[in-house]
Order: C-alpha cells, then sequence, then structure tokens
C-alpha cells in the first residue's frame, strides 16, 4: 500500500509544470465584458428572393398548383420557380438589419436548386463530397465579434502582453440555435412558432473573415464551429460550448486582431440542407433563425513564460 501511494505521489510530481501552471493561470474575460448575442436573422421575402418570375412563367399564365402569392410560399415552390428560370442560384442582399440594436450587417442568402440530376452539380454536394438533392439555404452575416469598448476592455485585462498565444481558447457558447417559422392553426387560426430544423438532412454554423461589398474576392478561410448532429443537444437548459480550431487561418488573424486591441466584425455563415421530400414543410416568409450565444475568450498569462519552465 506504501509502495503504491509514493508511486501515485511521484506520477503527480513528474507532471510537467508548465501544463499544470498554464491551467492555473487561464483567466476568462468576464462574460459581461462581451457582449452577449441573442437575435432573429430573419429569411428575405421571397416576393423579394424570386422578383418577376411568377409574372413571366408561362408567358403570365400562373404555372398550375402554385399560389397567387408566394406569402406562404414553400421550398418546393421557390425550387419550381427556379427550375422554369433554368437557374442553379437566387440571391438577396440586405446591408442594415431591421434590428438597428442587432451587431449585425450586410446579410447575404442564397437559394441553391439542387433539383435535378446533372444540373448545378459543383453546388450540390454534401459534406462527404457526394450529390444532394433537394434545395440549399446558404447565409452570410457580419457579426461584431469585439466591439470597440470589448477591446479596451481586453487590452486593459492583458496588461500592455500582446503575444496572440496568450489567447488559449476563443469559444462561443450556445443556448439556442433554432430555425423557426409561422404556423397557422387552419382550425382555430391561432398562429403559433414552429421548429423546422428537424427536416434538415445536413446542417453547418461556422465564422470567416468579413469583408466589405465591392472588396476584392478573399481567400477563403471559413471555420466550421457547429454541425449538424449537434444541434438537437443545444437548448437554454443544456448549453452547448464549441472552440473555434486555433490551428485554422481564421483563428490566426483573429488571435492578433484581438491582442492588438481592433474592434473585430466576422462573418457568421450557415448551410442548410433540406432534402426533396421535406421541402413542402419549410417556408421562408415569416421564418428565420432564433440565436443565443456568448462569445468567451480564456487568457493564459503563462504562455510568454512557458519556454523558461
Amino acid at each position: 500500500m506504501k509502495n503504491l501511494l509514493l508511486l501515485s505521489f511521484l506520477s503527480f510530481a513528474l507532471l510537467p509544470a508548465c501544463s499544470f501552471l498554464e491551467a492555473a493561470g487561464d483567466v476568462q474575460v468576464p462574460p459581461d465584458s462581451i457582449p452577449h448575442a441573442q437575435f432573429l436573422l430573419k429569411w428575405p421575402d421571397v416576393d423579394q428572393l424570386v422578383g418577376g418570375t411568377l409574372q413571366k412563367a408561362g408567358g403570365g399564365a400562373m404555372p398550375p398548383g402554385f399560389p397567387t402569392s408566394l406569402a406562404n410560399g414553400s421550398l418546393a415552390h421557390i425550387q419550381g420557380l427556379m427550375t422554369i428560370d433554368g437557374e442553379c442560384k437566387r440571391s438577396f442582399d440586405q446591408a442594415a438589419m431591421e434590428d438597428p440594436k442587432a451587431p449585425l450587417r450586410n446579410l447575404h442568402v442564397e437559394v441553391v436548386n439542387c433539383g435535378i440530376e446533372g444540373r448545378c452539380v459543383e453546388a450540390c454536394k454534401d459534406e462527404y463530397g457526394d450529390p444532394f438533392r433537394g434545395v440549399r439555404l446558404q447565409a452570410r452575416v457580419q457579426f461584431n465579434l469585439i466591439s470597440a469598448e470589448t477591446a479596451a476592455k481586453i487590452t486593459d485585462i492583458m496588461k500592455g502582453q500582446n503575444n496572440p498565444d496568450m489567447l488559449a481558447q476563443i469559444r462561443l457558447s450556445f443556448s439556442k440555435l433554432a430555425f423557426v417559422q409561422n404556423f397557422t392553426d387552419p382550425a382555430t387560426g391561432k398562429v403559433s412558432e414552429q421548429h423546422v430544423e428537424n427536416l434538415f438532412s445536413g446542417y453547418e454554423l461556422g465564422v470567416g473573415s468579413a469583408y466589405m461589398p465591392g472588396d476584392p474576392t478573399a481567400v477563403n478561410d471559413d471555420t466550421p464551429i457547429v454541425r449538424q448532429r449537434y444541434l438537437a443537444s443545444i437548448s437554454p437548459e443544456t448549453p452547448q460550448r464549441f472552440e473555434l480550431d486555433p490551428t485554422s487561418a481564421f483563428s490566426v488573424k483573429l488571435r492578433k486582431a484581438i491582442v492588438t486591441g481592433e474592434q473585430v466584425w466576422v462573418a457568421v455563415y450557415q448551410r442548410i440542407d433540406v432534402p426533396e421530400q421535406y421541402l413542402y414543410g419549410v417556408r421562408l416568409n415569416g421564418g428565420g433563425v432564433d440565436l443565443d450565444f456568448q462569445p468567451e475568450i480564456v487568457i493564459s498569462f503563462l504562455k510568454t513564460v512557458t519556454g523558461a519552465l
């Protein structure tokens, strides 16, 4: 028994000193110093998205089976209109958000028609590179991850140090990531909120560099964070924390910006795949993405001295 205790003590004593000290020296930037992100990112109005396709179809006549208005149109209707026009993709841009308090700007939405085999091949592959059939929704919006006020607080906490390696972790803690749309009960006329994420066959949320419209096409540094398999586990009762890959090109760039006290805008992107059999169940009008997350930054003051340990 004494030998076992001695071995246990020696095993602990021989642990690398820097590993133990780094954990003890980590300090999380207080959550109230980094604005909590809570907003509903609405999908664009379908009439704006499809333009005059309804008027053009059939020489001005409404195609059979299509509603006279797309206010309640589904992704199936949108796919049908895009097929009539022979289009792979429709896009929508909105510079300013409806909620001026939301730290968002420059929304870009794309609807990709993956309904016909052999068409839009490169734009219609799933995460494994296999053909996808249905409609793909892609959205990018710029988010003010680090405001000028937050940047000043972080600079103060870091006490003049500007080594990017001091940022031990950059995380996003999600307590809500839901896809909602209005549902009207045909019997009572009562409107309620309906969740549709169970109709997705693929999903990815990530971040990348934020470039202003009109800038030259940038190198893609998109970094995935949340994938389909995690959606069901995110709730106010069971928040989920995701760390930004510290080795990604975007993460390296972001860390440099943070330690130099810069205000930081990032692009938050989402890719949603809705297979053909569920297209009638998803509508854009009255729908959107309900997000609630807390950015977190962990600083290690011992990163600058680990070489001496």
